[in-house]
Formats: C-alpha cells, structure tokens, sequence
C-alpha cells in the first residue's frame, strides 16, 4: 500500500507540475486575489487526485495500463481550473497546453532515455521501472527549474498572436497536433519504448522548437511592420499640419506685404487729411493702420516655408511652456529643396521633445537653443535644452523613452540620420541635452 501511495504521489506532483508550467506564461497578469484562488483550487484538487490515483491503483493494479491512463487524463481539472480563473485567454491556453505537453514528452523522453541506457542492470520492469522514471522526471523538472521558469515566463509575447482569429486557432493548436504521435505512443501497451521511439519524440520536441523560434520571428517582424505604418502615418499627418502652417504663414506674409505695399496710399490719404486740418480723421486712420500691422507679426528664419512652418510653430509652443528660446538659422536661398519635407519633420520632432524636458525644469531654468547651418552642401544642426534628470541611453547612444507612446522623436532622428548618413552626436553634461548632427546632401541615400 505505501508503494501505491507513493506512486500517486509521484504521479500527483507531476501534473501539479504542469498546472505550475502552465500557471506561469499568465502569472504577470494576474492579480494577487487571481493567483490565491487558482493554487487553492490546483492544491485542493492536487489532494483530492491523490487519493483517488491511490484507491484506482490499488483496484487495477500498479501497471502500464493504469499509469498511462492518468497520465493522459489526469492534467485536465487542472486545465479547468485555469480557464475557470483566467478567462479570455482561451487560444493561448491551448497553445500553452501544447508546449508544456511538449516539454513533458521531453523530460519523459530523457527519464525512460535514462533507464534504458544507464539503469536496466538495476531494476527489473513493471512496478520498479514506472517508480524509476516518475521519480527521474520530478528530478529533472527540479534540476531544470532555473531553465524552465523565464522559458514559460516569456512563451506569451504580446506581438505572439497578431493574426487573424483563424491564423491564432491554427498557430495554437499546432504544438498540440506535434504531440499527438507521442501521446498516441504513450497510450499504448509496451511499457518501455525503443531508442527509435526515443529519437522520435526528441524529434518533434526540436521542430516544436524550431516553429516556436520561428512564429516569435515572424510575430516581431509583423509588429515592426506594423509599428513603421503608425509611424509614417503620424509623421505623414505631421508633414500635412506643417504645410497647412506654411500656408498660412504664406498667406500671413502676403497680407503684410500687401499692406506695406499699400502703406504709400495711407501715407498719401494721411497727408491730405493734415493738410485739410481733419486731424481727428487723420488719428482714426493711423490707429486702424496700427491694428492691422499688428495683427500680422511673422518670424522669418529662413526663405523654406515649410521648414520656417516648423521652425515658427514649436518655437511658439516652447514659449508658450515659459521657455527662452533663441534661434539661428543661416542658409543659403537654394540651401533647401527636395529635403525641406525631412528636415521639418526632423526639427518638429527634436524641438518638441526638447520643449517636453523643459517642461520638467523650474520655470526660471527652461531654456532651449537651436542652431542650423549650411556651408558647402554640408549642414550642421544643434538643439540644446535644459535638463537636471539623467536620460537613459540605448546601444546608439540616443534617448530611451521611459513611457509609452513616446519616442516618436528618435524615430524620425534615425530615419532622418540613415536617409542622409547623417553623423549624430547626444551628450548630457553641466544640466544641458545637446544633440548635435552633421550631414552632406551629396551623401544622401538613392
């Protein structure tokens, strides 16, 4: 009888085993009141299967049969109680399903590996040798644990099902269908199987690998393509919003050309009206003159409208945000052309995660300064800003974004830098962000 109860035991562990495999691509997500109640129905069932597998042991007989029967059904309450406690995850508990069975098949795989190779001088069969294995695997799973654990913490990739709902059902149920062949081995009566046998389930562990390998590839890949559409969109918006804004700037400038072209009819009509002695007249007209003149103040940085656009409307921004702005821009009138489009976007985008940080300074130490140049075809760009928090800093040496939904300025930097081969340089030093950037138009990528 206590070889019965161990046997149950053993059998017990390696199924709350495979609920805990099972347990942890989802455990993040899950609250701690989730988790308590899911081990407390894993634990409370773990006891229940324990006596149940010792009384059906104990009336069929401790054989091949008996074994691979609770083997094959036994992991399925725990199943349930997963999809009873984490709802809404159904396709990805299928596919879990299917890579824990294959990672069982592997470890079940290397214990009866094991025993054929190492042990058969030892134990006979039947009863011992089902002991044996069950034993090696709990042994295994308990070597392999440091492995195990970050292998199914990181199985769910959010990018992992991005297809369609048939896409995902096919995906999931794959490595399940992998595992039909050695469940249908397992099933069987032999109770050991041959080396052949062996290399078989060895086999399908390594393509359940390799078609693994390859959905998490095929999944980033999509994600990036995906992630590249958003981004041209917005930056694709962005470019619209500043070429309305040149536009209207254009328009702005017209009229205060126009009044100025006109400034000699006033001039004209207010002396007529001294020389006539209408001075009060004459003070109406100078003061609605006034009025208009005002209402067109336009800064002019440089003759490109659409990169004036950028330059005039984040400069407004920042000192809109309290923040000193000083700019100098000294180019060539056929400096810009085909590039004015990039180029806005760039300084839209550098300018405004310039004009973010400086948000986050005492007010009395916002300052930003923007310098642009054009020498020979070679162009020189530098943003500075204040900032007293340290950046963190990627593999290229540019800003990380610590929150989400940022990062759309460094997206747009390196486009901007591969397009143009553009040489760029972040430093943070005595409270300043400098970004410095150096191109050549001759280098510009066909």
């Amino acid at each position: 009888m206590t070889f019965i109860i161990g046997m149950a035991l053993g059998i017990t562990l390696i199924q709350l085993i495979g609920a805990y495999l099972r347990y942890l691509p989802f455990e993040s997500k899950l609250s701690s009141e989730e988790r308590i109640r899911l081990w407390k129905y894993f634990l409370l069932w773990a006891t229940v299967t324990l006596t149940i597998y010792a009384i059906y042991f104990y009336h069929t007989g401790l054989d091949a049969g008996s074994f691979k029967c609770v083997q094959v059904f036994g992991w399925l309450p725990f199943f349930a109680f997963s999809l009873i406690v984490i709802r809404h995850e159904v396709i990805r508990h299928v596919f879990v399903v299917g890579m824990q069975m294959l990672w069982y098949f592997l470890l079940h795989t290397l214990s009866g590996a094991l025993i054929l190779t190492l042990l058969p001088p030892l134990f006979g069969t039947g009863a011992y040798r089902l002991t044996t294995q069950t034993a090696i695997y709990v042994a295994l799973f308990l070597v392999l644990l440091p492995l195990e654990k970050p292998l199914f913490r990181k199985l769910l990739p959010p990018h992992l099902f991005s297809g369609s709902k048939l896409e995902n059902w096919c995906f999931a149920i794959f490595p399940f269908g992998l595992c039909s062949t050695p469940l249908i081995m397992l099933i069987d009566r032999p109770l050991m199987h041959t080396k052949s046998d062996i290399l078989l389930r060895f086999a399908l562990f390594f393509w359940g690998v390799i078609l693994y390998q390859y959905s998490l590839y095929a999944g980033e890949r999509a994600a990036r393509i995906q992630s590249d559409l958003h981004t041209n969109e917005l930056v694709t918006q962005q470019l619209d919003a500043l070429k309305t804004h040149a536009a209207m700037l254009q328009s702005r400038a017209e009229d205060v050309q126009r009044v100025r072209h006109d400034l000699r009819h006033y001039n004209r009509l207010l002396a007529t009206l001294l020389e006539s002695g209408e001075v009060e007249k004459a003070l109406e007209l100078v003061k609605s003159q006034d009025k208009e003149l005002l209402a067109q103040p336009i800064a002019t940085y440089c003759k490109s409208p659409i990169v004036n656009a950028a330059l005039t409307l984040y400069i407004k921004l920042a000192q809109k945000n309290g923040i000193r702005v000083s700019c100098e821009v000294n180019l060539k009138d056929d400096a810009l052309n085909e590039a004015d489009n990039d180029l806005s976007i760039l300084l839209s985008n550098v300018i405004e995660n310039a004009v973010i940080a400086s948000r986050r300074q005492p007010e009395n130490e916002r300052e930003i300064r923007i310098s642009l140049a054009c020498t020979n075809h070679e162009y020189a760009l530098v943003v500075e800003n204040r900032c007293s928090t340290p950046l963190l800093w990627d593999d290229d040496g540019l800003p990380m974004a610590k929150e989400s939904g940022h990062g759309t300025g460094m997206i747009s930097l390196r486009s901007f830098s591969r397009k143009y081969n553009a040489e760029v340089l972040f430093e943070q030093t005595d409270g300043w962000v400098r970004l410095f950037m150096y191109w050549n138009e001759t280098r510009q990528e066909s």
